[in-house]
């Protein structure tokens, strides 16, 4: 029970960002910056997670452990994850900027997987077997099938080293914050560890959004979209990722947040008449395919891998 309610976490929060996605797209289509726009998210993120520490604070006898409580290494840790989020956001615009959408999100989202397995079977968080393997593998190519283009990458750009430097560097800032959750300490309850590293992470992209002018949303719309992805697609979703990545393996979590491309397909089909391709439905069997794998073998290890 315990390894389902945590699958469950990982997968409503690959599902959430993968609805926010098209969120995020329509706002910066209407304007916003995308490091205005990753600013607001983690700004309006965190007073509902700081609200729930408080409220879990209020309830709790004795009162929960408090960031003077923490070692040294514990704070570099929950304030290092937090960093990482806002990194990750960081370095995915800017491949962007040098390459385009569709390469950097597939590097990000397909290589943070292999990033966080190697690191976790290296430092003994969990073992190389046949079934991790297969499941790795399957997810991999599950989700390429989902996100290449029907028509091929197309000509490469101009700063394509560059672009593929910044790809990369959003893929480890990525695994990074799997492996930080999934190795927080267990006396910090998910929600206070959350709300920690958002504080962290907001500060972060105010310093990077602020030099360059942050811009504002314009109009209602705009308005209720940026509200949504701040409460819904980071603060609720990073909090049930937060907590399901503490009783999975950190594979295990990270590969559970690659239905993210899966849900935002379907949305485009549902919503915007972008119908799924026949490899995309292929794509998404061998993504659930790598998914019961792994379910089945978090339920025969203990829980957290």
């Amino acid at each position: 029970m315990s390894a389902a309610l945590a699958w469950g976490g990982v997968l409503l929060a690959g599902a959430l960002w993968g609805g926010g996605a098209l969120v995020a797209q329509f706002l910066i289509d209407g304007g916003m910056a995308p490091q205005s726009l990753s600013l607001a998210r983690f700004a309006l993120g965190v007073p509902l997670l700081w609200w729930l520490h408080w409220r879990a604070q209020s309830v709790q006898q004795p009162a929960g452990v408090r960031w003077n409580d923490l070692e040294g290494r514990e704070q570099f840790q929950v304030a290092g994850t937090g960093a990482a989020m806002a990194l990750n956001v960081s370095c995915w615009f800017a491949g962007i900027a040098h390459m385009g959408a569709a390469l950097p999100t597939v590097i990000s989202i397909c290589c943070a997987p292999v990033i966080v397995a190697f690191v976790s079977v290296m430092c003994g968080y969990e073992r190389f077997g046949l079934r991790l393997s297969a499941g790795l593998g399957l997810a991999l190519a599950g989700v390429a099938l989902l996100v290449v283009p029907a028509g091929g990458w197309g000509p490469l750009p101009a700063g394509y080293a560059a672009g593929l430097a910044w790809s990369f560097g959003s893929a480890f800032c990525y695994a990074l914050v799997v492996l930080g959750n999934a190795r927080m300490p267990v006396r910090v309850p998910a929600v206070t560890a959350s709300a920690w590293g958002m504080s962290v992470a907001a500060l972060c992209m105010l310093a990077i959004a602020w030099p360059a002018g942050i811009t504002w949303p314009a109009g209602t719309a705009q308005w209720l979209g940026v509200s949504y992805t701040g409460v819904v697609t980071t603060s609720v979703a990073y909090l049930a990722f937060a907590w399901g990545a503490r009783h999975l393996s950190p594979t295990a979590a990270v590969v559970g947040t690659l239905i993210e491309p899966l849900v935002a397909a379907l949305l485009a089909a549902l919503l915007l008449s972008e119908p799924m391709a026949p490899r995309q439905w292929a794509g998404a069997v061998l993504l659930a395919l790598a998914m019961l794998l792994l379910v089945r073998r978090t339920g025969a290890a203990k829980p957290g891998g």
